[in-house]
Parts: structure tokens; sequence; C-alpha cells
């Protein structure tokens, strides 16, 4: 049963997806951030991850206030709140249950894989599901052109403030770089899948 205040959270957030068409970006988003401040970032995600992925991201994009301080103890916080995750061969590329490690992957440009396999706290299921998803979307999680020119301040984030929000993640030392080209990190992707099944036998 949901208590009063998520069923606002559940209320506000389907208004705002609902509403766009008018505008779009931080256009729209901003308009209902006073509201969303309310609300706690990663619950927001988890609730938002029936719609579609690239409405998420936009979502993510477009409210930089409401996590571009956040740790990466804050960031674990939100993957177990998005677990359990739909079965990667069930969803569609475009569905947003993985739209956390989407996120910290492509526009943040850490290592949110290698993170998510470090914890003891998500299951040997939970990690393979992962890496099936992350092979199956290995090419969308690479920034390009026309995406790069969107972080510009007016319609997402600016790239900067993502350069910043980086920086400060991966000083603690939990979260690395993500310094590996398409190739390479589909042959990492495929190396921990081996590591993860081997320990399921």
């Amino acid at each position: 049963m949901m208590n009063n205040k998520q069923q606002d959270m559940v209320n506000l957030l389907q208004e705002i997806y609902d509403s766009e068409g008018d505008y779009f970006g931080i256009d729209h988003f901003s308009r209902f951030l006073n509201e969303l401040k309310k609300y706690d970032f990663g619950e927001m995600l988890a609730c938002q991850a029936k719609y579609p992925l690239r409405y998420v991201l936009d979502f993510i994009l477009s409210t930089e206030s409401l996590w571009i301080k956040m740790s990466d103890i804050e960031w674990l916080k939100v993957m177990s709140l998005l677990n359990p995750r739909p079965k990667p061969f069930s969803i569609e590329i475009f569905d947003a249950g993985y739209v956390d490690i989407h996120f910290l992957c492509k526009y943040m440009g850490v290592n949110a894989i290698e993170m998510f396999l470090q914890q003891e706290v998500f299951s040997n299921e939970d990690k393979k599901k992962l890496l099936q998803y992350s092979r199956k979307v290995a090419g969308f999680l690479f920034i390009n052109e026309l995406e790069l020119e969107n972080l510009d301040g007016s319609y997402f984030v600016h790239k900067d403030e993502l350069e910043k929000a980086r920086s400060t993640l991966i000083s603690t030392g939990t979260i690395k770089l993500l310094n590996y080209t398409e190739d390479e990190f589909r042959e990492y992707i495929e190396r921990e899948l081996k590591i993860v099944s081997m320990l399921e036998e």
C-alpha cells in the first residue's frame, strides 16, 4: 500500500509525463521542479521505469539540481530501488528498467556496471541480467554527436556540469571512468558474463 506522499509523487510524475508535448527538455521539466524537490530521486526513477527510456533520460538530463551532487553511495541506493530488474530478453531496448545504468555509462561516462557487479547485496542473477542487458544495448551506451549537442544548458544540462559531476563521483575511487571503445566494451561485457556464469555453476 502506498502512503499519501508516495501517491502524490506517482500522480505528479504521471501529470508531467502526460503533459509533455508543448514543451521539451528543461523547458518542460523545470515547470515542475519545486514539486519534484519534495521527493526522493531514486524513488522517482523507480516509479518511472514503466515509461520509455528516452523520456526518463530526458527527465534526468532536465532536472540536474535533483542529482548533480549525488555520491556513489546515493547512486547505489538508486540501483537498489530499481532492483530486481526486468529480464533483459523480455524487454525492449528502449524500456527504462535499467535507466540508471544507461545514464551513468552514457552521459556521466562512468562504469556503473563494474560498480553494480562489485556489490554483494546484488545476486548473481541480478548481475547476469545486467550484463545481458548491457550486451543487448552496448551500442546505445555511447553518446553520439547529436546527443552531445543537446547538452548545451538550454535543452538539457550543460556537458560541463556533467564533467564536474563525473569528477566528483570518481574522486571517491568506488566508481571508475568508462574508458572503452565500443568493441572493447563488448569484450569487457563478455568477460564479465563468463565470470558470473562460472559462479552460478
